[in-house]
This record gives C-alpha cells, sequence and structure tokens, in this order.
C-alpha cells in the first residue's frame, strides 16, 4: 500500500482529470462555436459527452479494476485521456472534437474509479467520509484554477492550447502514476465471472441506501453540471463579461467549494454523515428557490445569478462527500464495481438530466429551480422519513 501522503496526492490527481477537462476551456466555449460555426448549446454537447463518457464508462471499468487491480485501470485511463487532448487539439470539425471528448471521458472515468475505489481500499467508513471531502475540496482547486489558466492560454496562444495543456497533465500524472502507484485492491476482492452480469451488480443496485445515496450524489451535480454547462453562454455571450471576467466569477464560486469541502469534515464530525447529507439538501434546495425568486423580480445580472449559485456550492460540498462514503460503506468487497456504479449513476445521470435541460428553452436559472424541486426536495423529505444512512433490516 502506499504512504498515506503519497496515496492522498496521487489520488488528488485522478480526481483532477474530469474538472480540468470541463473548466480549462469553458471560456473558450464562445470563440469555438465561432470557429467551428456552431450554435452554443452544440458546443455546450462536449460538456455533457464528457460527463456521459465518464458515466457510462465507470459501469465497465469497476469491474475490471476489481479483476485486474487499481493501478492497471489508472495508467490505461491516463493515457486514453492523453490521445483524446491530443484529438481535441487537432480537431478539425466538430465530430472530431466530440469523438476526442468521448476518449477523454473514458479515461477520466478510470482514474476517478480508481480513486472512489482506493479510498474505500485503505480506510474505515469514517474515515473515506473525510477522505472524500478532502479530495471533493482539492478538485475544486481546479474550477478555481483552470478558467484563468485557460483564459490566459486562449488569450496567447488559442483555444486549441488548452487541449495540450490537458495531454501534459495527463502525461505528468501518468508518470507519476507508473513510479509510485502501489496496487491497493484487497485479497478479499470478490471476482464473479462472467464480469458483466447482474449477479455482480445486484448487491449494490438493490441496497436502498447506496440507491439513495448515488441518487443524491446525481442530484447536487446536475444542479452543478447545469450551472457549469451554461454559465459561459450567459455571463459571456448574455451579459458580456470578458473571458478573464468570467474566470473571476467562476473561479471565485470555486472558492467557496474549496472552503466549505475542507470544512465539511468537521460538519460530519459533529452532525454525522446522514444529518450532513441532509443539511447539504436543504441548502441546494434554498438556492433553487433562490434562483426562482431572483428570475422573478430581479434583472439579468452577474450577481442576481451568482449568489444562489454559491449557496448551491456549499450544499454540494456538504452532501457528497458524505453521501458517497454511505453509498460505498457496505462493499468493500467490490469496491471498484461499488464505486463505477456510484460514478456512473452520479455522472451518467447528471449528464442526462443537463441535456435534457439544455435541450429546452427554460433558462439556466428555471432549470436550477427545477432540479431543486423536482429531484432534491423529494430526496430531503425522503430521507428524513426513512433514515437511508442506516442499513435497513
Amino acid at each position: 500500500m502506499p504512504g498515506a501522503r503519497q496515496l492522498l496526492l496521487l489520488l488528488v490527481g485522478c480526481v483532477m482529470f474530469s474538472p480540468l477537462a470541463i473548466d480549462i476551456y469553458l471560456p473558450s466555449l464562445p470563440a469555438m462555436a465561432r470557429e467551428f460555426a456552431q450554435p452554443s448549446d452544440v458546443m455546450q454537447m462536449t460538456v455533457t459527452l464528457f460527463l456521459g463518457a465518464v458515466g457510462v464508462g465507470q459501469i465497465l471499468v469497476g469491474p475490471l479494476t476489481d479483476l485486474y487491480g487499481r493501478r492497471p485501470a489508472l495508467l490505461g485511463g491516463a493515457t486514453v485521456y492523453l490521445v483524446g487532448a491530443l484529438v481535441g487539439a487537432l480537431a478539425q470539425d466538430i465530430s472530431m472534437l466530440y469523438f476526442g471528448r468521448i476518449l477523454q471521458g473514458l479515461g477520466a472515468c478510470a482514474t476517478v474509479t480508481v480513486a472512489f475505489a482506493a479510498v474505500r481500499d485503505c480506510y474505515t467508513p469514517e474515515q473515506g467520509a473525510k477522505m472524500y471531502s478532502y479530495l471533493n475540496g482539492a478538485l475544486c482547486i481546479i474550477p478555481a484554477l483552470a478558467p484563468v489558466i485557460g483564459g490566459l492560454l486562449a488569450v496567447q496562444f488559442g483555444w486549441r492550447s488548452n487541449f495540450l495543456f490537458m495531454g501534459g497533465f495527463a502525461l505528468c500524472v501518468g508518470l507519476a502514476a507508473w513510479r509510485l502507484f502501489a496496487e491497493t485492491r484487497p485479497q478479499s476482492t470478490v471476482v464473479v465471472r462472467p464480469l458483466y452480469n447482474w449477479a455482480r451488480y445486484r448487491p449494490v443496485l438493490t441496497s436502498w441506501r447506496f440507491v439513495y445515496q448515488a441518487l443524491v450524489a446525481m442530484s447536487a451535480m446536475s444542479a452543478i453540471l447545469l450551472y457549469v454547462s451554461s454559465s459561459s453562454e450567459l455571463l459571456v455571450e448574455q451579459l458580456g463579461h470578458s473571458e478573464l471576467e468570467f474566470s473571476a466569477l467562476f473561479g471565485g464560486n470555486a472558492v467557496i467549494n474549496i472552503i466549505t469541502f475542507f470544512f465539511a469534515p468537521r460538519v460530519i464530525s459533529r452532525l454525522g454523515r446522514q444529518p450532513t447529507v441532509r443539511l447539504g439538501l436543504a441548502i441546494i434546495l434554498l438556492s433553487g428557490l433562490m434562483q426562482g425568486a431572483a428570475l422573478a423580480w430581479l434583472p439579468l445580472s452577474a450577481a442576481a445569478f451568482m449568489v444562489p449559485v454559491g449557496v448551491l456550492s456549499v450544499g454540494f460540498s456538504l452532501a457528497l462527500g458524505a453521501a458517497s462514503s454511505l453509498a460505498l460503506e457496505a462493499f468493500g468487497e467490490r469496491a471498484g464495481t461499488a464505486a463505477a456504479l456510484l460514478g456512473s449513476i452520479q455522472l451518467g445521470g447528471s449528464a442526462i438530466v443537463t441535456t435534457v435541460l439544455l435541450s429546452t428553452p427554460l433558462a439556466p436559472q428555471e432549470g436550477l429551480f427545477l432540479i431543486s424541486v423536482v429531484m432534491v426536495l423529494p430526496l430531503l423529505l425522503l430521507g428524513a422519513r426513512h433514515q437511508p444512512g442506516v442499513p435497513r433490516t
């Protein structure tokens, strides 16, 4: 097993693949739309396609990590991500760009699955909840920095330099993993053949606790993803902010994420994991209601949109770590499969929700309000009634 500090640093690198692939080129989406002569919703699909590939790919990658180990999955994922970044940098049409984004998603799905499975491999449930919060806090450094870096690169070298930066990041993490990352898969890991069958997934997908916590993660991620996917169109195209001003607004919200994620372990220690999940859901619900009220009674502005998003980020940060820990706690013997299913529901499901909302004429504020009322409110009520953080007898 790797040393604790070494393992944490490597896992931070693993979880950063996904946010880097989204956030670094968001300021360049309007310029990319002009170069490819495509409307903004077509370019926003590069975000949802990536996350859809991450979500679906985890169903395939999870059992492979249980069979062959975490190390091969991490090395293979970094390589595929690198290839996808190079395809994106060389893309001459939207189809080629889409293909590169799908490759990046398939690569990132392996690295994030390894990160979540390795935490379950190496830490107790209580330690794991704190580790997930720390990892999520670390990955939020990327939304704080990546748009600024991406905006500067785009201004100096064009948007393709963003993809070259992603490729360089994948190369660095892959080389570090090759030298430093030791296998964490427990000897007790269950490997059922054939590898992909209902019997392997059934214990996870029929667990009330797992399904509930996965839906919590999906709902929270749907709200965040809708904000991420629509923010550049709203702030740059509609409100006229520059790429660097957008980066500052986006990065400022990411700072809220970072602070809350690193504060979340104290909340978990004081309240417990399931009460922390409920608190996070309640704050997400509040943010959606604030979006609806702002849309109804305030003129459209960066502040009217971003202040409720800041509240959303607090709820997201509180709910996600505790929900992830509760979802995976009972599946130490098949942690790779459980982590993959959690990621698939969280990312794949949120990509579907976001794609559907982006395809409608709804404003982003209306979409965030809808997510809070239709998805978050029922989960909050259901969780208060059935206590899904405790195994049911």
